[in-house]
């Protein structure tokens, strides 16, 4: 290895070709282990970095190619308000919304 095709640890030479695919492999290596050796618990790592990349890119070509996705809102018509006695009853809990509750009580049905 000539000393004019090397560069620091830190960045690749200026003409690529300057490197053999030995010393590219060595230094992306060695770029790697600096890379995991810097990661702290709780960061993401490096390799679910270029899959949601990937992913948001994806999604981008979807927006470009279909349009924007609104979302579907489900609107159902009835008429009037429900019969007496049979409104549910709703419990929501914004703390909790696993512990919100809807209540539907039913009359009986006539004899």
């Amino acid at each position: 290895m000539d000393d004019a095709g090397r560069a620091p640890l830190g960045e690749p030479p200026a003409d690529a070709e300057a490197w053999t695919d030995e010393q590219w492999i060595a230094w992306l290596e060695a770029t790697d282990a600096e890379d995991d050796d810097a990661s702290a618990p709780g960061r993401p790592s490096q390799a679910r970095r270029p899959a949601s990349m990937l992913g948001v890119a994806m999604l981008g070509l979807r927006d470009l190619i279909y349009g924007r996705v609104e979302e579907a809102a489900i609107v159902v018509e009835c008429g009037g308000d429900p019969p007496r006695g049979d409104t549910p009853e709703v419990h929501l809990d914004p703390d909790h919304p696993d512990r919100s509750t809807v209540v539907v009580r039913r009359s009986p049905p006539p004899p």
